[in-house]
């Protein structure tokens, strides 16, 4: 009865391994993507504020999209997407950042590179800038910035207006996305915008 219930055991082992080492051998193929505005220019913030950004990403293949590591080139700006991100064929995600300004004056160029199984490139680089101004009075050091972001100081004006480094961004009006082709439209466009 014993060896009975081994030999079962022993068959269940074997099946069990056989499926899971059938199931390593597949490989992740490459996906196709378009990012939504992949070069930003923001509109100028405070010294210490909060900027919230998200990159919109649109697979365009028909295999999954993952996205495995995602690298900044500061350390204030902080990826929230749990990864591996995934993005379905045909869909739409957003790769969310938060930026804090607190360690930073004047103006800051970034870059954000996403690792993932891209189609011609193993990573697709994001950039951003902004004017980061200090206090109009006098320049508060690293405590003071950080106590009044802490106690969450805000006046009338962001509850109405919204906060200022909310406003948006704006792109180069001759750059050229992935998602539109370079054909006689795009040209003319450019050509009316050049001076």
């Amino acid at each position: 009865m014993k060896t009975n219930t081994t030999c079962k055991y022993l068959v269940l082992l074997t099946v069990i391994a056989l499926i899971i080492f059938s199931s390593c051998n597949k490989k992740l193929k490459p996906a196709s993507a378009i990012v939504v505005d992949p070069v930003r220019h923001y509109y100028p913030v405070l010294q210490g504020e909060m900027m919230s950004i998200a990159y919109e990403i649109e697979n365009t293949s028909n295999n999954p999209l993952f996205i495995q590591e995602i690298q900044t080139t500061c350390g204030c700006i902080v990826p929230r997407n749990q990864l591996p991100l995934v993005v379905l064929p045909h869909k739409s995600s957003a790769i969310f950042l938060s930026f804090n300004t607190i360690k930073n004056t004047g103006y800051v160029d970034h870059f954000i590179y996403c690792y993932g199984n891209f189609q011609d490139t193993t990573c697709i680089e994001l950039e951003f800038d902004t004017n980061v101004v200090p206090q109009a009075d006098y320049i508060h050091d690293y405590e003071q910035l950080w106590h009044e972001q802490a106690t969450g100081a805000s006046s009338l004006r962001d509850f109405v207006d919204g906060m200022p480094s909310q406003k948006g961004y704006y792109t180069n009006t001759t750059y050229i996305t992935p998602r539109t082709d370079f054909n006689q439209e795009t040209q003319r466009v450019v050509d009316e915008n050049s001076f």
